[in-house]
């Protein structure tokens, strides 16, 4: 969090005597929920960069081949930090959990699936675009609902079958999006994906 330092001079004779004031520098604990938000973050970010290249590369007609494409394509584009970048096809390393693309190009879909490192990193986190199984809720993720052992849905699962792994769906809460856009923009994402 960024904090600033005030400097307050009453006066026009003050020259040269500035007091100096401490400034409280506020840390988040290191804890699981400041991470979670962390990884929540970043995972958003590379879902939303990732369907934005496909939908791009969709309108163009050359949409991306397989996820490697759509993550080197991100990287050039300096969406997302290129020292996340691993050897391993569609995964990427953070500081607190890997990442993994998914992709399904006769769907125009990704997924995007958030492993913590350990516990103390939070739950699993996953984000699918576009959410077609999703038709009233708003804006949303899954969420692990246990730290350990937890059961990873196969990509692009149906919703029951993410459900019986032990997940839950989640709202973003910033979500500001009236429903009469919310329905425009979903009807011009099926329109790209039938193309």
């Amino acid at each position: 969090m960024a904090t600033v330092e005030a400097h307050v001079a009453i006066g026009e004779g003050e020259t040269g005597r500035i007091s100096q004031v401490a400034s409280a520098n506020y840390r988040w604990p290191n804890s699981e929920v400041p991470r979670t938000a962390e990884r929540l973050r970043d995972v958003t970010a590379v879902a939303i960069a990732s369907m934005t290249y496909v939908a791009e590369g969709a309108i163009r007609g050359t949409p991306p081949r397989n996820v490697d494409q759509i993550l080197d394509g991100i990287v050039q584009r300096d969406l997302i930090p290129r020292e996340w970048v691993t050897s391993q096809s569609g995964v990427l390393h953070m500081p607190n959990g890997t990442v993994h693309l998914r992709y399904s190009p006769a769907s125009l879909s990704v997924e995007v699936l958030s492993v913590p490192q350990d516990r103390f990193d939070g739950p699993g986190l996953l984000i699918r675009l576009p959410d077609s199984e999703n038709t009233t809720v708003g804006a949303r993720y899954f969420e692990s609902m246990q730290l350990d052992g937890i059961l990873y849905p196969n990509p692009f699962a149906p919703l029951p079958a993410v459900i019986s792994a032990g997940w839950q769906q989640r709202h973003f809460k910033q979500t500001q999006l009236p429903d009469s856009e919310r329905a425009q923009l979903e009807q011009w994402a099926k329109s790209i994906s039938t193309k």
